[in-house]
């Protein structure tokens, strides 16, 4: 941990100049050539695209050709789906899936992707799908073959040279902490405990991040009673990560609070016998890219001032552990009655994000959270939610999400739900009153813990974790949400 990344450079050599293990040109759907192809094949003795079943052109369909007698030991086509709907993500994603595909037979790879779309937004978009589609969690399988991909050649024209060097750099700097995120996600939960994540935040992080570590005494000292509730199951004791990143001339200053529950049963509120229990080590997904995006803000060179909360807790079943019907105080006074100890997440950053807001110099406050089940049956497992209190911040994340090529859907805080959360014994309940807009539900009780400060949530529980290879994401850990952070916070320094 890390993933070691391959090399990536530009050319503006010709495709028969190439002298690589595999050449990949593109193919739009209906097996229409893209730049590299024709020439590719000609070279190869054919005269059009081979189509079958398994090859139409459709988005990251790969179809690898024998190339004796050329340069390359192989060419490998891969699909970009429709002409009409080309997009940097499209090619970010065509990209992943034949890096993907060829990284554990080749050494050497270069590809004519950019010349489909030219423009440095399109070098930077392929050069992060080649990168993202380049890693492998093999942290538990020390003898397994690593990949042998150590480098990546983009055919580009000559126009864009000179310039396309900072895109590799901005592509590689985003994929590294990307992968950071996905290895957190994806290791054992007998490996990554609370006190185990404050660790990987010392290891990780640059020098240029500050951290500290407020362990179960000081948590108890500094009242943040929704992570001790959480805790109280497991042997594992609750913890919180604080991060800080100060350039040296910040525009602004903002906080990110990340869920950091490193493996949740549902506590005595069990979670249902169902194969989601396996991902469950993956609740810590939205600390984990808290995490991952401190990690590249210094090389970035980000003019804001970053401060991080991460809110580590293991929900377990035990002896002491939280009950349903208990009442808990959380750091900024309010009291909760614990209606389902599967409801832990909303608590732990309930007591982050009251921190976030005692700072009166922070300007916007977002939290990351796999936080429900109810934003994945209403949007899949291909976007996050966004909620916020604030239209500004909510346009700044979602035209950065689009830059980053993760979707993000705007779901709303409705007023009229907010009765739902009222407790006969405390001041609020943390699951809500019935079984509908849960999402929402989630939403409108975190926003009682950020006053009147911007703020956004951004629910990623559907696309946190997949189930089977897609595109430039691995099976498991994806690390949604790191590069919308960054983007985010990049274009927030300008």
């Amino acid at each position: 941990m890390p993933s070691r990344l391959p090399a990536v450079h530009v050319t503006t050599d010709g495709v028969d100049e190439l002298d690589v293990d595999a050449l990949v040109v593109p193919v739009f759907r209906g097996a229409i050539e893209a730049p590299g192809a024709e020439q590719a094949l000609r070279a190869l003795g054919l005269d059009e695209v081979p189509r079958d079943a398994s090859f139409r052109g459709r988005l990251g369909e790969v179809l690898d050709l024998a190339a004796p007698g050329q340069p390359w030991g192989r060419v490998t086509l891969v699909g970009l789906g429709r002409m009409d709907e080309l997009s940097p993500e499209q090619l970010r994603r065509a990209a992943g899936a034949a890096v993907r595909h060829l990284a554990p037979k080749c050494r050497t790879l270069a590809t004519t992707l950019v010349l489909v779309r030219p423009g440095l937004e399109t070098v930077r978009a392929v050069a992060e799908g080649a990168l993202l589609g380049a890693y492998r969690y093999d942290d538990c399988r020390p003898e397994r073959d690593p990949l042998r991909l150590d480098d990546l050649t983009l055919v580009v024209p000559s126009s864009l040279a000179e310039d396309a060097g900072r895109q590799l750099e901005l592509a590689r700097l985003h994929a590294e902490a990307q992968n950071i995120a996905r290895d957190l996600v994806t290791t054992p939960p007998n490996l990554l405990g609370p006190a185990d994540m404050a660790e990987q935040a010392r290891a990780l992080l640059p020098d240029a991040v500050e951290v500290e570590v407020w362990d179960e005494e000081r948590l108890v000292e500094e009242r943040c009673g929704g992570l001790l509730a959480v805790g109280r199951g497991s042997s594992r004791p609750p913890c919180l990560v604080q991060l800080r990143y100060r350039p040296e001339s910040p525009v602004a200053k903002v906080a990110l609070v990340g869920k950091g529950i490193t493996f949740d049963t549902g506590g005595i509120s069990l979670k249902r016998p169902s194969p989601i229990m396996e991902a469950m080590k993956g609740d810590m997904g939205g600390a984990g890219a808290v995490l991952a995006v401190f990690a590249a803000l210094p090389e970035l060179d980000v003019q804001v001032e970053v401060v991080g909360y991460l809110c580590l807790a293991e929900n377990m079943i035990g002896g002491d552990a939280q009950r349903p019907s208990d009442v808990i105080r959380i750091r900024n006074g309010t009291t909760v009655e614990v209606m389902n100890t599967d409801a832990e997440g909303r608590l732990v950053l309930a007591d982050g994000l009251s921190l976030a807001v005692e700072d009166d110099d922070v300007e916007a406050v977002v939290d990351v959270a796999t936080l429900t089940g109810a934003v994945a049956r209403a949007l899949g497992k291909r976007a996050a939610g966004v909620f916020a209190n604030d239209d500004d911040l909510l346009r700044q994340l979602l035209t950065a999400a689009e830059s980053a090529g993760e979707t993000l859907w705007h779901l709303p805080l409705w007023e009229e739900l907010r009765d739902n959360l009222e407790s006969e014994v405390a001041d609020l309940e943390n699951l809500g009153r019935g079984d509908e807009a849960g999402a929402t539900m989630g939403g409108l009780f975190l926003r009682e813990f950020v006053a009147e400060r911007p703020w956004a949530h951004l629910d990623i529980a559907g696309p946190f974790w997949q189930d089977a290879d897609r595109y430039h994401n691995p099976r498991h850990g994806t690390g949604f949400a790191v590069r919308t952070l960054l983007r985010w916070l990049e274009l927030a320094g300008r």
